[in-house]
């Protein structure tokens, strides 16, 4: 019996593993929302920096600011919130000019 419940978890962590495996190889994330950390690092205008700028020239506090390739240009995308309201600014990463959405 031992012997018969041990075969059938090994069976069932070898497709567990094949399973993580195939799924770890497809690669379903959209070409804007991928990270390249070597563009990044070519970046003129640094997230922390574009935090900055947009909450100085909108208010409010930054509640997240993320990097994203948007149509082959990097992207900073920050979120404010302010009076209850929540704003989105895309900063340009190397001219840091504000884009229209």
């Amino acid at each position: 019996m031992f012997r018969t419940f041990s075969y059938t978890l090994l069976a069932l962590l070898m497709v567990t593993t094949a399973a993580t495996v195939a799924a770890a190889g497809v690669d379903e994330t959209r070409a804007e929302f991928r990270v390249e950390s070597m563009v990044f690092a070519a970046n003129r205008v640094s997230l922390q920096q574009a935090a900055a700028t947009a909450r100085q020239n909108h208010g409010g506090k930054v509640v997240k600011a993320e990097t994203r390739n948007r149509g082959g240009r990097i992207v900073h995308f920050i979120r404010l919130i302010n009076n209850g309201r929540v704003k989105t600014i895309m900063i340009d990463a190397e001219t840091g000019q504000e884009l229209s959405p």
